[in-house]
C-alpha cells in the first residue's frame, strides 16, 4: 500500500529503467499532499492559512465534483478556485489530468482558548476512495503577541542630481512581546526609491528592530519624486504600516506608472512559469501608453540556477528547476521618463510527491550524478535510479523517476519517489572533472511538499558518496546521513 503521509522529508536522487510492457487499467488516483492539515497552536485573533494540494497520481483524468469542510464554525475557512471551461465558465467539477493537481487553501482563525477539528472530503471517480477524508487540526492558546512600529512616518531625501544616490534608513521595530515575522513589502509611487535591505522573511524579537536602508536616485531628469513603502507583518491589530517617501520638489502631480504581475503562486518543480506584466499602465499624464520593462530574480532558493527568459519584454519566463520560493521583481519606464515602483510576486515551487531529493553542485566545469536504490538494491545495479535508468519499478518497494543528466554544471538532478513501507539509500558520484577539481555537492530532501533536510559534502574525480540512508516504517520516514567517507569509483556505466 502506497504511503501516502510522511511525517519526515529526505533525500534522495533516482533514475529508473523502461518498466516492462504490460497491460493495464487505466484509472484515476486521488491524493493530497500532505496528508493531513495541521495548524498548530494560533492566538486568537489570529489567521493562519495552510494550503494542500489535490493531486491525480493515477493515469486517467480525475473528475472532482466536491471539495468541503464538514459543518463547523467560522473558525476553519476553505478556498478553492472554480474549473473553467474553454469559455471561461465555471463547471460543475474539477479535472485533474494525471500527474497534475489543484491548490485548496484553508483558514483557521480560533475565536477560544480550545482545540478545535474538521473534516476535508474530496468527492471524485477514484474506485478505491470515492471520499477522501483529510483530518484538519488546530489549537487557540494564549501567547505573546507582536506590535509593529516604524521609527519615522516619513523621509525627505532632499534635493540631488541625477543619477546620484542618497541613502536613508528607518528602524522596523517590535515593540510588543512576541515575535514579529515580516511576510511582504509593498512598494508605490516612483521607482527612483528603493530598498537596499529588505526585512522581509526576517523574524525581529520582541523590544528588538530590524534596520531598512533606502536609495534615492533620481531619474528622467524631473525635479522630485515621491512614493510609499508598506511593510506587512504578522501584528495582528495592525499588520500594515507605512512610510512616505519625498524626494526634490516631491514630483510632479501626475500618477507615475504602475508595474503589474499576472502568474500562477504555485508549481510543482520542475516547470516553467510565465510572468505577465502586459497589465502595467503608463503615467496619466504621458504622451503615450508605451512603456519598457526591466524583470529581475530577487530571491531563489540556494540551489536554484533558473533565469530568466525575456527580462526587457511584457512577459517573461522563468525556468523553475528545484523546490522553495522565487520572487521576481518588475519595473516599468514610461517614454516621459518615469519609472515605476517595483512589483514582486514570489512563485512557490512545492513537490506534490512524497519524497522529492535535489542534486546540485556550487562549479559549472564538474559532472554530478545523482543514485537511488531501495533497500536491497545495488548501486550502478538495474534497481539503481540514476543517469542510465530514469524510470524504475521497484514493486514492493515503490518507484521513481529522475530527471535526467545533467552534465554542464551546476544540476540540479532530482529524483520523486512513490515511496513503500522500505527504506532508500541515496549517494553522488563525481562522474566528469572538466576543470572544477573539487566540488561541493549539495542534496536537499523534500518529504510531503514540505523541505527536511540539505547535506553537503566536498568531492574530488571519480569519487562516490554515500550520502545516506531514508527507512520508512509505521507511515514514518527517518533519514540517517552516512558515517562513511567518500571513496575511488572507476565505475561508468549502469548494468541492465
Amino acid at each position: 500500500m502506497g504511503l501516502r503521509s510522511l511525517t519526515l522529508l529526505v533525500v534522495a536522487l533516482s533514475a529508473c529503467a523502461p518498466p516492462e510492457t504490460k497491460i493495464t487499467k487505466l484509472t484515476p488516483d486521488v491524493t493530497v499532499a500532505p496528508g493531513e492539515v495541521l495548524f498548530g497552536d494560533v492566538v486568537p485573533s489570529l489567521e493562519v492559512e495552510r494550503t494542500i494540494q489535490v493531486v491525480n497520481a493515477g493515469r486517467t483524468v480525475l473528475e472532482v465534483s466536491g471539495i468541503y469542510l464538514a459543518e463547523t464554525d467560522d473558525t476553519f475557512e476553505l478556498e478553492v478556485e472554480p474549473f473553467l471551461d474553454e469559455l471561461g465558465e465555471p463547471m460543475a467539477q474539477w479535472e485533474i489530468g494525471p500527474g497534475g493537481s489543484i491548490p485548496v487553501l484553508i483558514r483557521f482563525a480560533p475565536e477560544d482558548l480550545s482545540s478545535y477539528s474538521t473534516t476535508l472530503t474530496i468527492d471524485s471517480n477514484d474506485e478505491d476512495t470515492p471520499s477522501l477524508e483529510v483530518p484538519v487540526t488546530g489549537t487557540g492558546v494564549i501567547g505573546p503577541q507582536p506590535d509593529i512600529e516604524l521609527s519615522v512616518e516619513s523621509i525627505d531625501f532632499g534635493t540631488i542630481s541625477t543619477g546620484e544616490t542618497q541613502t536613508e534608513y528607518l528602524l522596523v521595530q517590535n515593540v510588543g512581546d512576541g515575535p514579529l515575522e515580516m511576510i511582504q513589502t509593498n512598494q508605490e509611487g516612483s521607482g527612483a526609491f528603493s530598498i537596499v535591505t529588505d526585512p522581509v522573511g526576517q523574524t525581529i524579537p520582541a523590544a528588538s528592530a530590524a534596520t531598512v536602508l533606502i536609495e534615492y536616485t533620481p531619474n528622467g531628469g524631473i525635479l522630485g519624486h515621491s512614493g510609499t513603502i508598506t511593510f506587512v507583518s504578522n501584528d495582528p491589530d495592525q499588520p500594515e504600516v507605512s512610510v512616505e517617501l519625498i524626494g526634490g520638489d516631491g514630483g510632479p502631480d501626475a500618477d507615475y506608472p504602475e508595474a503589474m504581475i499576472e502568474a500562477v503562486t504555485e508549481i510543482n518543480p520542475p516547470g516553467n512559469v510565465t510572468f505577465d506584466g502586459t497589465g502595467s499602465t503608463a503615467a496619466a499624464t504621458a504622451d503615450d501608453d508605451s512603456l519598457s520593462y526591466e524583470w529581475s530574480i530577487v530571491n531563489s532558493p540556494t540551489s536554484s540556477n533558473a533565469e530568466l527568459v525575456g527580462d526587457t519584454s511584457a512577459i517573461a519566463q522563468l525556468d523553475v528547476d528545484v523546490a522553495g520560493t522565487y520572487t521576481i521583481q518588475l519595473t516599468v519606464t514610461g517614454t516621459d521618463g518615469l519609472t515605476s515602483a517595483p512589483a514582486q510576486h514570489s512563485v512557490l515551487a512545492r513537490p506534490v510527491e512524497e519524497l522529492y531529493v535535489a542534486l546540485t553542485w556550487n562549479k559549472g566545469d564538474a559532472d554530478l550524478d545523482l543514485h537511488v536504490v531501495p533497500s536491497g538494491g545495488m548501486f550502478w545495479g538495474p534497481d539503481d535510479l540514476s543517469f542510465c535508468h530514469t524510470e524504475v519499478d521497484w514493486g514492493d518497494d515503490g518507484s521513481g523517476a529522475h530527471s535526467g543528466d545533467d552534465d554542464d554544471g551546476f544540476g540540479p538532478e532530482t529524483a520523486v519517489i512513490s515511496v513503500e513501507e522500505t527504506g532508500y539509500h541515496m549517494a553522488v558520484h563525481y562522474f566528469e572533472d572538466n576543470g572544477g577539481s573539487e566540488v561541493e555537492a549539495t542534496l536537499t530532501v523534500y518529504l510531503n511538499g514540505e523541505p527536511h533536510e540539505t547535506i553537503t559534502q566536498t568531492l574530488v574525480h571519480n569519487y562516490f558518496w554515500r550520502a545516506g540512508y531514508l527507512n520508512i516504517e509505521d507511515g514514518e520516514g527517518l533519514f540517517v546521513p552516512s558515517d562513511d567517507s567518500p571513496y575511488f569509483s572507476s565505475t561508468r556505466e549502469c548494468s541492465e
